[in-house]
């Protein structure tokens, strides 16, 4: 069944997840949050706010760089995969819709880039960075993002998402609202 609006046909059958989780000690580490597709669906819009603070503990505080990297993944088939600690990053399978990403640096600046292949089935990848004076007072970040994947899912994947750190220590949030419509035949 479906709906026209706007000259656009919509599916009915719309539904949304929405799940939170809060990491109260990063410190160049990170944590992964994790969950099974029970049905075939396809995910069409994602909502994303993070927030990160400074948590201001026995000093001292030099000035630097407050960054927390969020990213989320599907595990194709099961569970996903980590890399080593203490970043426990989502582990993504190179793609091999894309080739090896190329950098063009005529100025020779200092360059990192990782990974330098392309992930498959990554639908979020955003960063946070704040600075924290010496004296480690008020330092905050936050983020809204808003994506529309359009990205099949079947039942017995998995949909990951990891925050780490590096920095001084933070407390970081991520909240997530999934919009998807099930696959025909599903109810």
């Amino acid at each position: 069944m479906t709906e026209t609006r706007l000259g656009a046909t919509l599916p009915l059958n719309r539904r949304v997840i929405s799940f939170g989780w809060e990491l109260a000690d990063l410190h160049n580490n990170g944590a992964d949050a994790y969950f099974p597709v029970e049905v075939d669906m396809t995910m069409i819009a994602l909502e994303v706010d993070i927030a990160t603070m400074l948590i201001i503990g026995p000093g001292p505080f030099g000035p630097s760089p407050v960054q927390v990297l969020c990213t989320g993944a599907v595990g194709r088939g099961g569970p996903p995969t980590f890399g080593p600690q203490p970043q426990a990053a989502l582990n993504q399978p190179a793609t091999s819709d894309a080739g090896t990403l190329a950098v063009y640096n005529p100025s020779n600046l200092n360059v990192a880039v990782a990974p330098s292949t392309a992930g498959q089935d990554g639908f979020l990848r955003l960063m946070l960075k704040a600075w924290s004076p010496a004296d480690g007072s008020a330092s905050s970040a936050s983020r809204h993002v808003r994506t529309t994947p359009n990205m099949r899912l079947n039942q017995g994947d998995y949909l990951g998402f990891h925050m780490d750190h590096s920095g001084p220590l933070v407390d970081a949030e991520l909240q997530v609202v999934i919009g998807y419509s099930l696959e025909p035949g599903q109810s």
